[in-house]
């Protein structure tokens, strides 16, 4: 069997890019596979990858002062250009299955099926119109025009891959949901849960005695960022402190935060980028990881913050819950709730030996979760579909 996997982004870099490598690795080891991806170099692989550059046009949108608010705009023509790239090469690639990446295989679909290959949507998010809904909540209650919507014709592509699609594979039972709650059977969406390098991530000592909750991440609207910020000071935690890692999206949330940052002095924001530098390094400063996402596929943060043996708080809207045993290695609250993230902040303060035993916990869990299991899931998607014996 020749099997084409597509994703606009480069492999291995950024959750998109962990989530290609991890079906890269899986899918290599059943069949014949052939990668499109973003970029202009080719990786070393066991398997040919050809890169397609970038769209000029998006670059240059968002080089446009005036222009680069309209992210949509930007995202939409790269997928295109990406789309129509790799249709291009489908045309003349042998193919029985393509498995492509949700707003970015809608024409490299109709080539593929046309030609007679089976369809799967490899779906990083939630059922995408609920995550718009989610947005549009979040442009609410920040007052901010300039929120990331995403751009109608790109849902139109996805609903349409949808309609096309044989088979929807995403990252957690949560976004799974999503779509059955829309109609899907469950039987058109597969599980398959995604894994991190847990000898890149791992536990290290923490120095210093300040209880210091993480997050980690883009700080935009979906991620919950503007929830723990006031559920952080309404903990009131004595020798505590509230790191930030990460940049803003929008002008309203980056006014926000330097207003915060200005007035509290226990909330700190870095960058870092984990594909150069040391992750160890920021997870081992820290007590717990929170991820207070309204919105969210899966979350690979929470899986790397749980490598390096931190206990996490995600919400119930956060793929990542699959992995959160309540009260074990983390705590699920609800979203857009503070006083339920000011409480698990306070418990987990106060129960210096409960936090070490959950932290433990949750480096057993993100070992568990390793590519033998990774590959064992696929195996059987494919014996559900009659791929494989």
């Amino acid at each position: 069997m020749k099997i084409t996997l597509t994703c606009n982004t480069s492999l291995g870099t950024g959750g998109q890019g962990v989530c290609l490598a991890n079906a890269a690795a899986g899918l290599s080891e059943l069949a014949d596979l052939t990668v499109f991806c973003a970029g202009l170099e080719i990786p070393h692989t066991d398997f040919p990858i050809y890169p397609v550059g970038y769209s000029r046009w998006s670059r240059r949108l968002l080089a446009t002062p005036l222009l680069r608010r309209r992210n949509d705009w930007a995202v939409l023509l790269s997928d295109l250009y990406f789309d129509q790239q790799v249709s291009k090469k489908l045309k003349s690639q042998p193919c029985d299955l393509i498995m492509g990446v949700a707003g970015q295989t809608n024409l490299g679909f109709r080539v593929a099926k046309a030609k007679g290959a089976i369809a799967w949507l490899y779906c990083l998010n939630n059922y995408l119109p609920f995550m718009q809904e989610q947005i549009q909540q979040e442009m609410q209650f920040l007052s901010d025009s300039t929120v990331a919507m995403m751009n109608p014709m790109m849902l139109q592509r996805f609903l349409e891959e949808c309609t096309q699609a044989d088979l929807i594979i995403v990252l957690s039972q949560i976004a799974k949901q999503t779509f059955i709650d829309t109609g899907f059977s469950a039987e058109k969406v597969a599980v398959l849960t995604p894994f991190i390098n847990t000898e890149k991530f791992y536990p290290a000592p923490k120095t210093d005695s300040t209880f210091r909750p993480l997050y980690v991440g883009t700080i935009e609207p979906r991620k919950g960022v503007q929830y723990l910020i006031p559920a952080f000071l309404q903990a009131k935690i004595t020798n505590s402190e509230l790191l930030l890692v990460g940049g803003t999206s929008t002008r309203i949330l980056r006014l926000l935060i330097d207003k915060i940052l200005s007035k509290y002095s226990n909330i700190k924001q870095e960058f870092w980028n984990f594909n150069h530098q040391d992750p160890v390094q920021v997870f081992s400063r820290c007590s717990v990881l929170v991820l207070p996402s309204v919105e969210d596929g899966f979350g690979l943060v929470v899986l790397e913050a749980m490598a390096c043996g931190l206990p996490v708080i995600v919400t119930s809207h956060c793929g990542a819950a699959d992995l959160v045993e309540d009260g074990v290695n983390g705590f699920i609250v609800p979203p857009r709730d503070e006083k339920a993230i000011a409480e698990k902040l306070s418990f987990l303060a106060a129960n210096e030996s409960i936090r070490s035993e959950m932290g433990k916990a949750a480096r057993t869990t993100a070992t568990a979760y390793n590519q033998a299991l990774y590959n064992q899931q696929l195996k059987q998607i494919f014996r559900t579909q009659g791929l494989l014996n």
